[in-house]
């Protein structure tokens, strides 16, 4: 195994490139990722590591690790900890940070059928939600996740993170046109649209069938009237207290945890 000294190493300036810059990740077809967590989840998801580089502490606590991704095809590298630091993105990084190919998995919208449960995420920019909400769909259950064409991007490192592997296992669909896409499912599915509204639907009392689409929106903003009318159906989370509305994700998971319970016979 080789070992990289220098920040001016071509690896590993495309590494911090990689972990920075969307357009360069969109560019390569590349991802970064860093921990020991994300590494375990993205060889038992079958994501190709390119470059794996790793500290001698990381190498003496997870031997095995290393010698799985150079079984797969990988250049390994021992970086010093000064490069450690200049690395890191996350802060926690544990001395272990990778190249990756991006899986295909971004889907046309079109390529989704007449049937299943998905959330359908409109112009969020959290990538912690946008993580968050792929855990939960992963976690619950639901057939998949269609991104808008402005949420935050997928191969992020901390959309990855907040995953912590869901987004290497949940089928993830774009829409680079929300409205016209919209009323394209609204033809096989029920689009619902989670608003904040007292006269919308409780979700409590909707009854969810087998062809749905849950379409949540940005976290400041909410969705747009102009993507609330492309929708069937407006559905709300009933709020006792005082408070007007719920982060992005805790609304998500609430939502979906409503469209994936089982039925009652």
């Amino acid at each position: 195994m080789n070992q990289i000294t220098s920040k001016e190493n071509k690896g590993i300036k495309e590494y911090v490139k990689l972990a920075k810059s969307r357009s360069f990740r969109e560019e390569t077809g590349w991802f970064a990722l860093e921990t020991v967590k994300l590494l375990q989840e993205a060889l038992q998801s079958g994501v190709e590591i390119l470059r794996l580089y790793v500290t001698s502490a990381l190498l003496d606590a997870h031997p095995e690790l290393v010698e799985q991704a150079q079984a797969s095809g990988a250049e390994c590298s021992l970086i010093s900890q000064e490069l450690e630091g200049k690395m890191s993105q996350t802060g926690n990084s544990r001395g272990c940070f990778a190249i990756c190919k991006r899986l295909d998995k971004l889907h046309h919208i079109d390529k989704i059928g007449k049937k299943g449960r998905f959330l359908f995420l409109n112009g969020l920019q959290d990538n912690g939600n946008v993580g968050t909400i792929l855990r939960t769909a992963d976690a619950l259950g639901a057939d998949g996740v269609i991104l808008s064409k402005d949420c935050c991007d997928l191969y992020s490192l901390k959309t990855l993170r907040a995953a912590m592997g869901s987004a290497f296992r949940v089928k993830v669909y774009r829409s680079f046109h929300p409205k016209e896409d919209l009323l394209f499912l609204g033809k096989d599915f029920d689009t619902c649209a989670a608003v904040v509204d007292g006269d919308a639907c409780p979700v409590t009392a909707l009854s969810f069938g087998d062809s749905t689409v849950l379409v949540i929106g940005n976290e400041g903003n909410g969705l747009p009237e102009e993507i609330v009318s492309c929708c069937r159906i407006r559905v709300t989370i009933p709020m006792a207290g005082k408070a007007e509305s719920l982060n992005a994700a805790m609304a998500a998971g609430i939502l979906t945890w409503e469209m994936l319970r089982p039925k009652q016979p």
